[in-house]
């Protein structure tokens, strides 16, 4: 089978499309013929060499894909061959085939595309996380999401506005069509306003009750300001570690030295107890791993999809051999939703 491996730590050429063998079927496992693999922020961190549980190179990155079921193991009863399904992948996603148990598998929505399918499970696992079991968003409240216009970004925004939240993202200004669109009702360009200043304007100085931020210490310590009583912090990422799909050492290391402090160091334990204000940190391999499957995340979330409540929204679409640029184009924050690789 071919496959985007990485083949060592830098720019975008150290994607090469590469034959690998073909994955087993082992007991309990689904074989998948992709159709579509999506690519998450974490691929470009990890290909710079800025996300430490990523695999050692050469390897094959990807966390979610779309097909259809090629075969299936012993054991296995939910799918047969021919299905069409997404999946979710634990790395090795960016391939021709892919092996995964059976219980990181869910049926794909006829109504769907593959390339739509590829953007379901982590952006949309990830938002549930955020905005429903940390942030116990409810309708009403207020949230800001950051990089609105991103996987993520767009999968917590139709969300939030299935709950009924008021909805502030903040994106570039060329953006702002397309967050409105999907629900988000006070759109900030973040690179012409204070973030912080603009959402207390609108709000009145009363500020909001959920952030979900990606992007590092600069912004959370703006984030936990904003917070009114009872609000909650998701802090879920490090974006600002990279810049322009390459790895920005000062900006990693003062995203690490000031991690401890940008919100509630531990000798601060009393004044966060005062402020009435909660903050959670948000690692989806981490999760993965302790849970063992993305079940709790993604399983509330397929009747929506179904009824097309949820509709991922796909930016690009890029051929195995163009990941190089792919990684590009999200690194340039250029895309508005998933960007997808497609077997060629």
């Amino acid at each position: 089978m071919k496959a985007v491996v990485q083949t060592g730590t830098g720019g975008p050429d150290v994607l090469q499309v590469q034959e690998r063998p073909d994955p087993q079927v082992g007991p309990g496992e689904v074989r998948v013929a992709v159709k579509a693999a999506g690519i998450n922020f974490a691929d470009t961190m990890a290909r710079v060499g800025l996300y430490p549980d990523a695999p050692k190179p050469p390897c094959v990155l990807g966390y979610e894909v779309a097909g259809e079921v090629e075969s299936v193991g012993d054991g296995v009863t939910a799918y047969k061959p021919g299905d069409r399904v997404t999946a979710g992948t634990r790395f090795g996603g960016q391939a021709e085939l892919i092996s995964v148990p059976e219980a990181q598998v869910w049926p794909l929505p006829d109504r769907l595309s593959f390339e739509q399918g590829a953007a379901f499970p982590v952006n949309y696992s990830t938002a549930y996380a955020a905005l429903v079991v940390m942030g116990s968003l409810r309708a009403g409240d207020r949230i800001l999401i950051h990089a609105a216009a991103g996987g993520v970004g767009i999968s917590a925004t139709q969300m939030a506005r299935n709950i009924g939240a008021e909805i502030f993202g903040t994106a570039s200004a060329s953006k702002h069509d397309a967050i409105r669109a999907q629900g988000v009702q006070h759109a900030i360009d973040y690179r012409s306003l204070d973030f912080e200043q603009e959402t207390m304007r609108i709000t009145d100085g009363e500020g909001v009750d959920l952030v979900i931020d990606a992007l590092g210490p600069t912004s959370f310590r703006k984030d936990y300001r904003l917070l009114r009583p009872g609000g909650r912090l998701v802090m879920y990422g490090l974006s600002e570690a990279s810049k322009e799909g390459k790895r920005d050492i000062s900006a990693a290391l003062k995203g690490l030295v000031s991690m401890p402090l940008a919100t509630i160091p531990w000798w601060k334990s009393l004044a966060v107890m005062n402020e009435n204000k909660g903050i959670f940190g948000l690692n989806m391999l981490k999760w993965w791993d302790q849970e063992g499957n993305l079940d709790r995340l993604a399983d509330p979330l397929l009747e929506d999809l179904e009824k097309g409540l949820l509709d991922p929204i796909v930016a690009e679409t890029f051929s195995f051999e163009r990941a190089g640029e792919a990684h590009e184009f999200i690194a340039q924050r250029r895309n508005v939703g998933k960007v997808v690789l497609f077997p060629s």
